[in-house]
């Protein structure tokens, strides 16, 4: 009964978004710093003022013996890295990267030879290059590259048969041909014609032996503290409005407890409906604003709006990211700019803490599916990892053509995922799961999608659960208080049963469904088509008669997932065309 008062005490606040110019058009602000690129070694002074022009407003283009940082709430200890001079400091004298803490994607040109790249921790900010003849290029975007005419426009073709299994590109490579990612954590160091990399972070082991009880109230206590303290650094000044994305879900419905409880200004919620007839967590979400006493926006998406600006927002990716939620975070953003210039949001939550993505793997393993022996070549655990995310790995030998499969023989992705099953930090495969969904998921999909979508409306994205010190205390917490029976996130549910109504603590998970299986068979069907046949279907990759399967309806199978692979190919052409086409 409380639920659905509070979805009717919102109902007034409703905002229809309506279709409108390409995204990020219009600016209400313009985010600082901008972001960063450079070319080093012997480059036409075109190249760099292709880099500047891609990246758009406030720019930082690396010059000689200079240094550029995309960086937001960076510090070391307690003191705060403030500006360039701080940077500069921090890189030409002893290098102290492993006390960095905060978001940030950092070049340095250290002297006429060398060029020294990093990347935080966790992956909040991202840094790619390519090595070229005459040098390397980077930059904080994969458009910028593109626009110098220094790297080819050719597909990636072992990224694409992950981005099809994972709805995303994990590890070092893209799915542009010769241009690679920094990853979360790293240093890439050019010198003398030589590329070195190393690590200036990465996860910690996991704690041994069972906790008793007294040590569950003390890593219950030291959770608390930390989840506070993050999100206390991500507010921002005092008196001045935060905005938080609030699905209705645990994560997000936390955060926005603790920014209000810990922030004197006033707080803005947006949550995101599809509109009447489909799924939703509204009476959650307007549970938790009106408890927490947010001003409070559910914004409804039509199919039409989507649609709208699928292209503008898919191109804001440098790698394709087949999620549903791309172009209603977007929206989302959009509709925030107008009134903050902070915005907090829940990811990080289900990677670190054990939510329910990890079952279907747990399921395999205790009933023997996953075990590495099984199987001559000792992949099942990793083939069991790809298929738990119920995508397009067992498709791919229907729906590639036969020379693209040929091309992917000698880069199967169960070889990618192999050192991750063996890491001797981690004793349980539990942890091994979640270490997996953080380097994975979170650097390659989730944090790279939230400051793509968020960046060019002036927005600072943050996200609290990704924080440095909430990943090193999550993984110091034994697996044992993060899935207790049925459980899930049990210790993190403990630590902020305070703040938030009873009926979100205990709550299952259930994610915010966006309703492409409804939307493929109604009114996108006949953009799909158009998208998937004339535009993949030309385009050498697949077979046709596996896309006209597909969008007919005549794949088979348990639990086809019609319409995730068809937004996943939708995603896909989207991105092909306005940003490795560059059209």
């Amino acid at each position: 009964m409380a639920v659905a008062s509070a979805e009717a005490a919102v109902l007034h606040r409703l905002v229809h978004a309506a279709p409108g110019p390409p995204l990020a058009d219009t600016l209400p602000r313009h985010r600082r710093p901008g972001r960063i690129g450079g070319a080093f070694g012997r480059f036409d002074p075109a190249v760099v003022a292709a880099l500047a022009e891609s990246l758009g407003t406030r720019s930082q283009i690396l010059r000689e013996a200079g240094v550029v940082a995309d960086d937001d709430g960076c510090r070391i200890g307690a003191e705060p890295i403030r500006d360039h001079e701080a940077w500069r400091g921090l890189v030409s004298g002893a290098l102290r990267w492993p006390e960095v803490d905060g978001a940030f994607a950092v070049a340095a040109c250290l002297a006429p030879d060398r060029l020294v790249l990093a990347r935080d921790a966790i992956g909040e900010r991202s840094l790619y290059y390519a090595v070229v003849p005459g040098g390397v290029v980077f930059a904080s975007t994969i458009h910028a590259i593109l626009a110098t005419g220094l790297v080819p426009r050719t597909v990636n073709v072992p990224a694409l048969a992950s981005y099809l299994s994972y709805a995303y590109v994990p590890g070092e490579q893209t799915m542009v041909r010769g241009v690679n990612k920094l990853l979360p954590g790293e240093i890439v160091e050019f010198a003398e014609g030589a590329r070195t990399r190393s690590f200036h972070w990465s996860l910690p082991s996991e704690p041994a032996g069972d906790p008793s009880a007294a040590e569950e109230a003390r890593l219950r206590g030291v959770l608390r503290a930390a989840l506070e303290e993050a999100v206390r650094r991500r507010l921002p000044p005092s008196g001045e409005r935060v905005g938080a994305f609030l699905s209705g879900g645990l994560d997000s419905s936390l955060v926005a407890a603790l920014a209000r409880r810990l922030h004197d200004g006033p707080v803005s919620t947006y949550s995101v409906s599809f509109g009447p007839g489909y799924a939703n967590e509204l009476p959650f979400s307007s549970l938790v604003a009106r408890h927490c006493a947010t001003d409070h926006r559910v914004v409804e998406l039509s199919p039409s709006v989507v649609l709208h600006h699928m292209d503008d927002a898919i191109g804001l990716l440098s790698d394709p990211i087949g999620d549903p939620l791309t172009v209603p975070n977007a929206l989302l953003f959009r509709e925030a700019a107008a009134e903050v210039a902070v915005v907090l949001n829940g990811e990080g939550g289900d990677p670190c803490f054990g939510g329910p993505k990890n079952l279907p793997m747990l399921l395999a393993e205790l009933l023997g599916d996953g075990e590495n022996g099984d199987g001559e070549d000792g992949h099942a655990r990793a083939r069991s990892y790809l298929r738990a995310h119920q995508k397009c790995y067992d498709d791919l030998p229907a729906m590639l053509e036969d020379d693209v499969r040929t091309a992917l023989a000698d880069a199967p992705l169960e070889r990618q995922l192999a050192p991750h099953f063996d890491d001797p930090r981690f004793r349980r495969f539990v942890t091994r799961l979640m270490a997996l969904n953080v380097v994975f998921k979170g650097a390659h999909h989730i944090l790279p999608k939230v400051d793509s979508v968020s960046a060019p409306f002036g927005v600072r994205a943050r996200s609290p659960l990704f924080d440095r010190g909430i990943v090193e205390t999550a993984f110091a917490i034994p697996p044992q208080l993060k899935l207790r029976g049925s459980v899930e996130k049990y210790l993190l549910k403990e630590a902020v049963r305070d703040v938030l109504p009873a009926a979100i603590i205990e709550r299952p998970k259930s994610g915010m469904l966006v309703p492409v299986e409804a939307w493929f068979q109604g009114p996108l069907q006949s953009q799909a088509r158009e998208r998937i046949l004339d535009g993949l279907g030309r385009s050498g990759l697949f077979k046709l008669d596996y896309l006209e399967r597909l969008l007919s309806g005549r794949l088979g199978g348990a639990r086809p997932r019609r319409g995730a692979k068809i937004w996943l190919l939708v995603t896909l052409e989207s991105w092909l065309r306005t940003v490795l086409r560059g059209r």
